[in-house]
């Protein structure tokens, strides 16, 4: 009788063993700050490309707050035309044209790259947006619209922010954008 128990407990515990064990999977579900890591090692490695390195000889480098400690907190701004008048201003109307890129690495890739995701550029008209409130359904993110705040009318600017500033979804952007009008 005992040792009628002892096989039925050992064949249940060989059965849990051998069918079920293999069976229960690691979830490879990534955790948030696991995915942010790989998102900030992708941009480090796309600023080492020929692609950003170029940037620095068509464009003036005016802001790089990849360091900051502050709402502007990834940031990298260049400058490819200045515009004229005054920097933009909280409150005021702006018309922008843009382009907008994801920052992406693959597997076999070796670096990462930019992919076209949307554009305004051949759109009848501009978006308008008041500067300060950021619209993520129209692409208006807050790295867009923080570097809105130091271009001119009619300049044309290269924004690079990652997806804190954008999206949330651990894709960091590069935008092309053009100011075509502004408020008085």
């Amino acid at each position: 009788m005992k040792n009628n128990i002892f096989l039925k407990s050992l064949i249940s515990v060989l059965f849990i063993v051998i069918v079920l064990f293999p069976s229960c999977k690691k979830d490879n579900t990534k955790s948030p700050t696991e995915l942010f890591a790989e998102e900030m090692d992708i941009l480090e490695r796309f600023k080492e490309t020929e692609t950003y390195k170029s940037w620095f000889d068509e464009a003036e480098l005016v802001i790089d707050s990849s360091d900051a400690e502050s709402s502007y907190h990834g940031l990298v701004y260049f400058q490819l035309e200045k515009g004229w008048g005054d920097t933009v201003q909280l409150g005021k109307m702006v018309g922008i044209r843009y382009t907008m890129y994801y920052i992406l690495d693959s597997v076999g890739a070796d670096e990462p790259f930019l992919v076209e995701v949307m554009s305004n550029i051949s759109s009848a008209n501009p978006i308008v947006y008041q500067v300060g409130n950021p619209d993520t359904y129209s692409g208006i993110y807050y790295g867009l619209d923080y570097g809105i705040r130091w271009m001119h009318c009619y300049g044309k600017s290269r924004m690079l922010f990652p997806s804190t500033l954008g999206g949330n979804d651990y894709v960091s952007r590069v935008m092309e954008v053009e100011i075509t009008y502004m408020s008085k």
